[in-house]
Formats: structure tokens, sequence, C-alpha cells
């Protein structure tokens, strides 16, 4: 029951013609790519400097940008200006403090230990290695499109009233290199601890959900726990929170795994998005994970539709 945040559960679009508006967000983020390329080290390389470059507003532009890349657009700059470093640091050229400076850190200390997140090993090891050794390599990313043949995506439109989550909830890293284990951890210790047993009972629930809330630029939230369609009594250590009335797209997930719900998610947001007459507003993505079997977990999403804008 782990979770995956490379691709934003909030897409807003604004514009009637909506195959055309998520065209040309399709566009902008292409152009963004090269643009980021062609002024990789500039200290004016910012989300908001390419917002208002392309007229657009920072929040659309950043959650387009990690639908169709993966990444936010710090993290991608970062790990691009990163994978180069060590390229240079290779060739013996530059000194650390150097290469600290132009990847656009102040510090060959907060330089060092960024690198040796990235890579594994700090930038003096990789200098002295004099290129034979292992280094992440994280090339430019392009959009390009194809025609693949994929498994049809299996999908429900449902509209609840209300929902109210029950559970604990944990604010966690937005990078995807640290929320993985994080979340994973969190799970286990909900699992053991005895908590998701006493909701089950208590509820009644046929089923677990991992809830993503939107949560600062570099942290989101995730809470873990059970759904109900009445309004709770209060529990102490357990947190509340009460979904508005809404229609959710629920599309079904062939395994419990990070990549089955990083696959559907990414089909999600990328293809269906672009054929569909619907819009995912801003609230929480859920993961639900049913008990009884056959059942398949899902990816449930709130959406508008043309009619409800």
């Amino acid at each position: 029951m782990e979770s995956d945040r490379s691709f934003s559960a909030a897409f807003i679009i604004i514009s009637s013609d909506k195959g055309n508006q998520k065209m040309e967000q399709i566009k902008i983020i292409s152009d963004i790519l090269l643009e980021i390329e062609e002024h990789l080290y500039s200290k004016a390389l910012t989300p908001e400097f390419l917002a208002g470059k392309y007229y657009t507003n920072v929040s659309d532009l950043q959650k387009t940008f990690q639908i169709l890349t993966g990444y936010t657009i710090g993290e991608y700059i970062r790990n691009r200006r990163l994978s180069n470093a060590a390229i240079s640091l290779q060739s013996g050229v530059p000194s650390i403090l150097e290469t600290a400076l132009s990847t656009g850190y102040e510090t060959p200390e907060a330089f060092s230990k960024a690198f040796k997140r990235f890579h594994g090993k700090s930038p003096k090891e990789v200098r002295s290695d004099h290129g034979d050794g292992e280094i992440q390599y994280f090339g430019p990313k392009h959009i390009k499109f194809s025609m693949e043949t994929s498994a049809p995506l299996t999908v429900k439109k449902e509209a609840h009233s209300f929902l109210y989550f029950v559970g604990k909830i944990k604010t966690v890293p937005n990078e995807a290199a640290q929320y993985v284990e994080v979340i994973k951890e969190f799970w286990q210790e909900e699992t053991m601890n005895g908590s998701l047993a006493y909701l089950e009972e208590r509820f009644a629930a046929d089923a677990f959900v991992g809830l993503s809330l939107p949560g600062e630029e570099d942290r989101f939230k995730y809470g873990i726990g059970v759904l109900t369609d009445s309004s709770p009594s209060f529990i102490a250590g357990y947190e509340q929170i009460r979904l508005p009335s809404r229609s959710w797209a629920k599309f079904k997930v062939h395994g419990e795994t990070d990549a089955h719900f990083r696959e559907i998610r990414h089909r999600v947001l990328s293809e269906w998005l672009l054929i569909s007459n619907c819009s995912i507003s801003m609230l929480p993505e859920i993961e639900y994970f049913p008990e009884a079997e056959p059942a398949s977990p899902e990816i449930w999403f709130p959406v508008n539709t043309d009619d409800e804008e």
C-alpha cells in the first residue's frame, strides 16, 4: 500500500475549449523544457519567471509540469544541474567550490549534501574516480507524441454527497526519493500498532484508503485510514476530514505496488484528461484498497465535467 507523487492530482482547466487548452499547455511545457536547457544555470530560472514569460500562473504551471515530466520544476532543474556537476567533476577541471557555485549552491557543504543524496557519493569521491566511477545521469526531457498499444483504462464515475475520512495524517517530503519510503513505513506503522484494525472494527470498513492532501511547495500531506458516508463522532488520536459533495472518477489499479499506481496515475493525467470532458479539481486524491477478494484497488480523482463548471 505505497504511494507515488510523481504526477500531481490537480490539473485545472479554465477554458471552454478543453482539448485546445490542454494541447496548448503541453506546448508550453515543451517550450519550457527547452528554455531550461538554454538557461540552466541562470539564477532567474524560477517557476515565477517561467510562469510570467509564458503568461500562465505558477500553480497551474507547476501542476502541469509535474503531470508531464514526473518532477516539480525545482526538482527537474536541480537534478539536471547535479547530473552535469558530476560529469564536470569527472573531467577534473573545475574545483568543487567552482562547481558548487555554478550549480547554484551558496556553500560547498550544501552542494556536497545535495550531491551525495543524488549520486550516492560525495563530490570528492566522484572527482577522484577520474571518470571511472558510477554516477546518476539525469538527461534533458523532451515531450513527444507516439502511438502505443495499452490495456484499456477501467473507470467509473460516481457522485458522493459527502465522504468523511478518519485516520492518521503525516506531512511528507515532495521528493520521490524520500516520500516513497516515508509512506511505506507509515503504512507499516499503522498496521503494526493496531490503528487500522481498530478503524476497520469501529466503522465496519471494507476498505482502507491513502489520502493525498495539498501542502506546501516542497511537502504534501498523506493520510491513512477509512472512509465513511456518515459524520463520525470524535475519536482521540485520529483526524477527521469532510470531503465535499462531488463526483469522483474511479480507476481500477491492477496491483497494490507503487509501480502499479504510478502507471495508472500517469495514464489518467497524460492520456485520459486529453480526451475526456472532465478536469480534476483541487481536492484530495484517494488510493482505495478494498479488503474483499477479488476486488481490485482503485485510484480516485475528484472531477468536474463541462456541465458542472
